[in-house]
């Protein structure tokens, strides 16, 4: 949707016979994008409703708002008064109906029925070895502890472990999950650093030992591993697939929902393990594990499509409607409903700030797709345009 008040203002001059051709265009195309732009264009032009709304803004004591105004804008103090009684003429003219009108397209847009659905925050629940459990985003600040022992710091939405190597034979494991719109960051006990996105459940040692450093991941996350030759690091998933690196940036993708698990390499070198079959991958390159087929499949990509996530951003190159929609779902918690499963194998690209308002994307996917997007309590609902 664009700027209300830039709407608004349109809609105003039209009013007044001020509107130019290309503003005249640009109010048409607005209406034309949905239904609800036309109900909101016909509820603004009312008469009886700007009207309405122009006295009640009229009603304003003058002298009082101007006050308020040189307050903040002390240079208009000076003016002479034929600017001042100008621009109490052009409110009267303009600015009041523009407020009228700009007053009642937000009272379509957010209204009682109006659904606001807001993007993901960093929120994790941590699951300590001794079955308690510890709801991160309440937690900041503070120490996390095993009885007297300091396990981490939470800190800044980025939980940091003590460094170090345990000294018994039995490791003690935590369990971190991200719910759907939640993300969270943090640093084991070797020094890697992993990025957990929505909908993603981490076990690991609280410290690793002498041997081989081992996590097991179920949903999407992208580590940074501390390079150790003597111990090297490997991401077990739930489908019994394995990434096994020494020292090395990739990004794992294991959701159940998804038809491949896919491991993209930035930096370094992984091996991709999978029912006795296995492959290196170099950098640029990604493995994709066909769930149906069992089969691995090493392609070239841009990898920073695949990790942009944890930088906040969404993006896009020809990915397929199915794919966006359920990236819509973890991240924005909303349900998606689309019948046309043609719709949903239609590709899209764009780049969009992951912590905008559901709507932005929205807006994105129905300006470079025959799509229509609905949205209630229920959920988003997908027609062809």
């Amino acid at each position: 949707m664009k700027n209300i008040f830039h709407i608004a203002e349109l809609i105003t001059k039209q009013k007044v016979g001020q509107l130019t051709n290309e503003e005249e265009m640009l109010l048409a195309d607005w209406i034309s994008e949905k239904k609800s732009n036309q109900e909101a264009y016909h509820q603004a032009s009312d008469s009886q409703q700007i009207r309405k709304k122009h006295d009640l803004y009229a009603k304003v004591d003058r002298k009082k708002s101007w006050s308020k105004i040189t307050d903040q804008v002390p240079e208009l103090v000076n003016r002479p008064i034929v600017y001042i009684r100008t621009a109490l003429k052009w409110a009267a003219v303009i600015l009041l109906p523009l407020l009228a009108t700009t007053y009642l397209l937000n009272e379509v847009y957010w209204s009682s029925n109006q659904v606001i659905v807001e993007a993901g925050s960093a929120k994790a629940s941590l699951k300590l070895s001794n079955g308690k459990t510890i709801y991160l985003e309440d937690f900041q600040g503070k120490e996390i502890k095993s009885g007297k022992e300091k396990l981490a710091t939470n800190l800044n939405h980025n939980l940091i472990y003590q460094q170090g190597e345990t000294r018994g034979e039995v490791l003690e494991y935590n369990t971190i999950v991200t719910p759907v719109k939640g993300e969270y960051a943090m640093v084991l006990s070797d020094g890697t650093k992993v990025w957990l996105n929505a909908q993603t459940e981490l076990e690991y040692p609280v410290k690793f030992g002498k041997g081989k450093r081992g996590v097991t991941l179920k949903g999407e996350a992208y580590f940074e591993v501390s390079k150790d030759a003597a111990r090297p690091f490997t991401v077990h998933m739930n489908d019994g697939s394995d990434v096994e690196v020494l020292g090395t940036s990739f990004n794992v993708m294991a959701y159940d929902d998804e038809a491949e698990v896919q491991t993209t390499l930035v930096e370094g070198k992984v091996k991709f393990a999978y029912g006795g079959n296995q492959v290196l991958l170099a950098p640029g390159e990604q493995a994709g594990l066909d769930r149906n087929s069992n089969q691995i499949r090493v392609r070239e990509v841009k990898t920073y499509e695949y990790s942009a996530w944890k930088d906040g951003k969404f993006v896009f190159n020809r990915e397929p409607l199915g794919s966006v929609f359920r990236k819509m779902s973890r991240w924005y918690g909303v349900e998606i409903n689309c019948k046309d499963d043609a719709l949903l194998n239609r590709r899209i690209s764009g780049v969009l700030n992951k912590y905008e308002d559901i709507d932005k994307l929205i807006s994105l996917i129905e300006e470079v797709s025959p799509v229509e997007i609905s949205l209630n309590q229920k959920g988003l609902f997908v027609s062809g345009k």
